[in-house]
């Protein structure tokens, strides 16, 4: 536990972390035995091999690993621990398999580096675009498509912020796909790209965009995509720069129209959606310590600004950083996800 409360203590102060922390944090955790085992359904039949740390099994057929992880770990959602214990396994019939029983750690801190998560940005989509905020509809086909066919976990936030708060492991190659505003072109296109890939998305909406015109989303369109699995969070009530007061404007006026935008979004979304909104997009990316404390305030769990970079599970979750997905060619949309930060101990 000595290990843990390190940990614990490097994610409570995360611009005081230097690489040489995490290193060490790395070779701690790489060593520890403070793993929680995961509570086993026993097989049909006999394992090969089977310890308190994994079971070998040889498949008398076809099994697919989310069918593996609901028929040995409980939970089918844990069927990546399978798939990273196997790397290129087809998990035929004949093929010999290793079950985990174990949780990798946490942190994603291992002796050569730590994890980290790409969170994608994207505004709107079309056949024709005029804007570099504008993605072509073939060049999101193309990146989706690459997330898939390359292994990408498209995160929930609450697998995020699980792994944030040092509660939950991620799968190694872990994203979390944004779309920003709340254009109808995220329904017409967007969506159904990525429920074709088997992908969910979290959208960040100004409410006074949506259901105004030809080109927002409605709120039934929005209701749908929630019960479809997407997560919905705000991006305030007008877009406007929380981080600077209006030409002309008060110290009073500016900070009743920063909580307005804050806690009148989330009031408007939570009503029309019935959900309870912890999510937050800043506008323009901008925000300074004075928007962070007030964000969390309102209840905000998760907020995003538009720096880039990745988010290790010391990221303070109230200041993540995201990549705008501006370029269209697949050599930089690649470098877009790194999801490790390798640490050199020598």
């Amino acid at each position: 536990m000595l290990i843990l409360s390190r940990i614990s203590r490097l994610r409570t102060t995360p611009r005081s972390i230097s690489p040489t922390w995490v290193a060490v944090a790395a070779m701690l955790v790489a060593v520890s035995g403070c793993v929680r085992p995961i509570a086993v359904t026993q097989p049909a039949a006999p394992p090969v091999y089977t310890s308190s740390d994994y079971i070998v099994l040889r498949l008398d057929a076809d099994e697919s690993a989310s069918h593996l992880a609901g028929r040995f770990l409980g939970d089918s959602g844990k069927a990546w621990m399978i798939a990273e214990a196997n790397p290129g396994a087809r998990f035929r019939g004949g093929e010999q398999v290793v079950i985990p029983l174990k949780r990798p750690n946490k942190a994603g801190v291992y002796a050569d580096g730590y994890q980290t998560v790409p969170i994608l940005t994207y505004h709107r989509f079309s056949d024709d675009c005029q804007s570099p905020l504008c993605t072509p509809t073939a060049a999101f086909k193309q990146q989706m498509r690459y997330l898939k066919e390359n292994g990408y976990h498209a995160l929930t936030p609450e697998e995020l912020l699980a792994f944030l708060e040092y509660r939950q492991p991620l799968p190694k190659q872990s994203v979390l796909i944004t779309i920003d505003d709340g254009y109808r072109s995220v329904y017409d296109i967007a969506y159904p790209i990525l429920r074709e890939n088997g992908f969910t998305a979290t959208l960040f909406i100004y409410t006074e965009l949506i259901d105004v015109a030809p080109i927002a989303l409605t709120w039934n369109q929005l209701m749908e995509m929630k019960q479809g699995g997407f997560a919905i969070g705000s991006h305030t009530i007008t877009h406007s720069d929380l981080t600077l007061p209006r030409e002309g404007e008060s110290k009073a006026d500016y900070a009743a129209r920063v909580e307005k935008e804050l806690t009148g979004s989330k009031q408007i979304i939570d009503r029309r959606l019935g959900q309870d909104t912890w999510m937050l997009a800043y506008p323009y990316g901008n925000y300074d310590q004075k928007i962070v404390a007030a964000s969390k305030q309102t209840g905000y769990k998760l907020a995003m600004s538009v720096k880039r970079g990745g988010n290790p599970f010391f990221a303070n979750a109230l200041t993540l950083k995201r990549d705008q997905i501006l370029e269209r060619d697949m050599a930089t949309f690649t470098k877009r996800l790194k999801t490790f930060n390798p640490i050199p101990l020598k």
